[in-house]
């Protein structure tokens, strides 16, 4: 009989165990990483798995080339916000602010002030490739360079609309997204633009991003529109989310993250339908978002960065 109930004991406790493992606790997709400053975060780029920046307010440039389990502080020159930073390549990068303020590095390590011709805030920077790339910002200003950024043309927009976001998909065509819902595009390099109407959606667009012809842009009370066309023709995507998104991106063909206040959405169906990815609590507005691989990071508000491991 004691041999039994021995027995019993044994299977009894063997059978929690294999249930504990078939019903693991979820780790949390996003976590946090210590980015050392209490700064408004607004931008971030990453040119590998490990070697990335960020940027923010009062001229911040955080640095990290152990994948943000450390920053480094670069310095900038700089005290106004710094809006936006996007590396084309390894070494080149570019940084946008306030007035009209550009810094480009050929180094990754120290930056030059570039020359925009223009005093307006400028809130994003996208490059093809590291010589043509495209900056945007408040009153509908449209920055051009096709020399790394020795230059930058001032484009004719048509509009005066802040223009938030900025997406190439090639050397001749873009998609600039803005307040108002506006949508423009351009096949001739930025030489002129046109505005897409989008029907039902006037609320602040802020940011856009493409793989292929399929794009996605996101707003201000969390409203998702989608493109197959590279852009001629959008829709509206149903969501439950009402949550303001200042950020969106793809980490491949069906993989698509956005974020915003409090919260980050994934979509695993190329943007058709969204649900709350799991994070790390956090409060406030994230702004910045870059991908690479399998990884992720999002930064924002009180020196916010979100790392997601692809685990």
């Amino acid at each position: 009989m004691r041999f039994m109930i021995v027995l019993l004991f044994s299977i009894l406790i063997t059978f929690i165990d294999c249930s504990s493992d078939l019903n693991p606790t979820p780790s949390k997709q996003w976590e946090r990483q210590t980015s050392g400053t209490s700064e408004v975060l607004l931008g971030v780029s990453f040119v590998s798995e490990t070697h990335g920046f960020a940027v923010g307010t009062n001229g911040l440039i955080k640095a990290t080339t152990n994948g943000g389990s450390s920053w480094v502080t670069q310095t900038s020159g700089a005290s106004g916000f710094l809006r936006d930073v996007y590396f084309s390549s390894a070494t080149r990068g570019t940084i946008v602010g306030e007035s009209g303020l550009i810094l480009g590095t050929t180094n990754g390590t120290t930056w030059s002030a570039q020359t925009s011709g223009t005093s307006e805030h400028l809130v994003h920077v996208h490059f093809f490739n590291d010589d043509v790339g495209m900056a945007v910002g408040q009153g509908g200003v449209i920055l051009k360079t096709v020399d790394g950024g020795t230059t930058w043309v001032k484009q004719v927009s048509g509009t005066t609309v802040e223009l938030p976001w900025v997406h190439m998909l090639s050397e001749s065509t873009a998609v600039a997204v803005g307040f108002s819902g506006k949508v423009l595009r351009t096949t001739d390099g930025g030489n002129s633009w046109s505005t897409i109407p989008v029907s039902g959606v006037t609320s602040d667009l802020r940011s856009v991003h493409f793989i292929g012809n399929v794009g996605i842009a996101v707003s201000i009370g969390g409203r998702i529109i989608r493109t197959t066309d590279g852009g001629q023709n959008w829709s509206a995507i149903s969501s439950t989310n009402t949550n303001n998104l200042y950020a969106v991106q793809f980490a491949d063909a069906s993989t698509v993250y956005a974020a915003g206040t409090s919260r980050i959405l994934e979509s695993k169906d190329a943007g058709l339908t969204w649900t709350a990815s799991n994070t790390d609590s956090f409060g406030g507005d994230i702004y910045g978002m870059a991908l690479k691989g399998a990884k992720g990071w999002v930064t924002g508000q009180n020196g916010l960065i979100l790392h997601n491991s692809g685990n």
